[in-house]
């Protein structure tokens, strides 16, 4: 990604932008159905954090197309759920018109090839509560921040895993969240943690929106796909979603879900955890890049 001559190149620093998608309450407006309250709690059936990592010049070759897009159908932004229920600014489209304002964005990503990679974790949240006793969960975290922390420890292998030099990092901008204090605050925690023995890979973690980060509506995407796509799984449908299939023989992606048999997996040393609440990590299997697309596709069931 960066060739240049020993003593002549500079530090590449990807960026990868995230969101998270789930079902919400179907009773409540809430924004996040994760948050404590002392009021009945509405535990999602599916959880995901994904976006894609790429570097500034393939961010910029998505933007102005992108916003172009934008422009030309008269809407703010790209907002996956709106646009799949056709609501919101949305509302009163036919399917066709539809497609034929989303088919060219995902055309803006499959034009960047490999040099876009999506990252996607995702979770069942009953499994969790079912399989890991409170105790545990405290140590891993709630569903997002144990998604987007492995997000974070997964990026770290793979940069490693393709070879990149040791000064080559990754920045971080996730949605805005509920979590995105704690997302943050542990992000540098790993940074500093001396016994993360890839913490050179972290750069920055900053929290951002739609308005400011066009990539952020690129991961709403991805996010969104995957979300459909084990939501799907979990209750016994195989179909695949066509966009986010689209993408896969253009793109790269690495990533994973922690099903029960995972969970059963790390529950013994997760749960005898005596570190920090959100202090555990689950490092991920050392994969080849062919293997980790390979994985991917398995682990959704494809």
């Amino acid at each position: 990604m960066n060739p240049g001559p020993r003593g002549k190149r500079y530090m590449a620093l990807l960026k990868f932008f995230c969101d998270e998608s789930y079902d919400s309450d179907p009773n409540k407006g809430v924004r996040n159905p994760v948050k404590t309250s002392k009021a009945p709690l509405h535990v999602p059936r599916t959880f995901v954090v994904g976006g894609f990592l790429a570097n500034d010049k393939i961010w910029g070759n998505i933007e102005r197309p992108w916003a172009e897009q934008n422009r030309k159908f008269g809407v703010s932004r790209f907002h996956a759920a709106n646009v799949n229920a056709r609501n919101g600014e949305f509302a009163g489209w036919e399917r066709q018109y539809r497609d034929s304002y989303v088919l060219p964005l995902l055309g803006i990503l499959q034009e960047q090839g490999r040099y876009l990679h999506a990252v996607s974790i995702g979770m069942y949240p009953r499994d969790y509560e079912k399989v890991i006793n409170p105790h545990g969960r405290r140590m891993f975290g709630n569903p997002y921040i144990a998604c987007i922390k492995t997000c974070l420890v997964t990026i770290a292998h793979e940069m490693e895993l393709m070879g990149m030099p040791r000064e080559d990092r990754f920045s971080v901008i996730l949605d805005r969240n509920d979590f995105e204090s704690d997302a943050v605050k542990i992000f540098y925690a790993i940074k500093d943690d001396p016994k993360f023995l890839l913490r050179h890979r972290l750069a920055t973690c900053a929290p951002g929106g739609w308005e400011e980060f066009i990539p952020l509506q690129c991961a709403d995407m991805i996010a969104y796909d995957t979300y459909r796509l084990l939501d799907n799984k979990n209750i016994g449908m195989e179909k695949g979603r066509k966009s986010l299939e689209s993408l896969y023989e253009k793109n790269g992606f690495m990533g994973f879900y922690f099903e029960q048999d995972l969970l059963r997996g790390i529950k013994e040393p997760l749960e005898k955890s005596q570190g920090a609440d959100n202090g555990f990590i689950v490092t991920p299997k050392p994969l080849g890049r062919l293997e980790q697309y390979e994985t991917f596709r398995k682990a959704l069931g494809l």
